[in-house]
């Protein structure tokens, strides 16, 4: 196993052509990118595509990858969630800005301070994960992948604004849309 840190690794790809550097890279992110990729879509050989376009992705523009913007796993989400969505919008099935006003911003709901559950006791109350799984399908797109990136992926509010060009506040915003849809759809699963 490689000790280089994600960035030394990028370094020796760009700078030494090592081959084994981005090899590296793709071992260490695979799985993470086909989680998001699978949830994302619904459909594992829909996923095992997207994850390779990502990575053909990464792999022609890491030349551009910039260290002090965003962490590699953020970048390549970032990705990952880009091509996820071209082919979900190849498909014509998703609606994608249902409840964003005109300034993309919903300044009411992005203030409300969410007093319910936390999503960890929410969740537990659940058994079944095929239930959670309708539920997170019955979301938008746009909600789901704040749950995904931050639940699953385990990126901050700020990393997932960076990643989507959203600021931490929409972000926040669409979790707790995110998370009042899901109590509603859950409700009748609860113990």
């Amino acid at each position: 196993m490689d000790e280089r840190t994600d960035e030394e690794l990028i370094v020796a790809y760009c700078d030494d052509a090592d081959e084994a550097a981005f090899a590296e890279l793709v071992r260490r992110h695979l799985g993470t990118v086909y989680s998001f990729a699978v949830r994302f879509v619904g459909n594992e050989h829909e996923a095992e595509d997207i994850t390779q376009e990502t990575f053909l992705k990464a792999w022609k523009s890491i030349a551009n990858y910039r260290v002090e913007a965003s962490r590699f796993k953020t970048w390549v989400l970032r990705i990952a969630r880009n091509t996820s969505i071209d082919y979900l919008r190849k498909k014509k099935h998703i609606v994608f800005s249902e409840f964003d006003t005109d300034a993309g911003q919903n300044v009411l709901t992005e203030t409300v301070p969410d007093t319910n559950d936390l999503p960890d006791e929410l969740f537990a109350r659940v058994q079944d994960a095929e239930v959670v799984a309708r539920a997170l399908d019955t979301l938008q797109p746009k909600f789901k992948e704040v749950l995904l990136l931050h639940y699953t992926n385990h990126l901050t509010f700020d990393e997932i604004g960076l990643m989507l060009e959203e600021s931490p506040n929409t972000v926040k915003s669409r979790h707790r849309r995110a998370l009042q849809t899901l109590r509603v759809y859950l409700k009748d699963y609860e113990h």
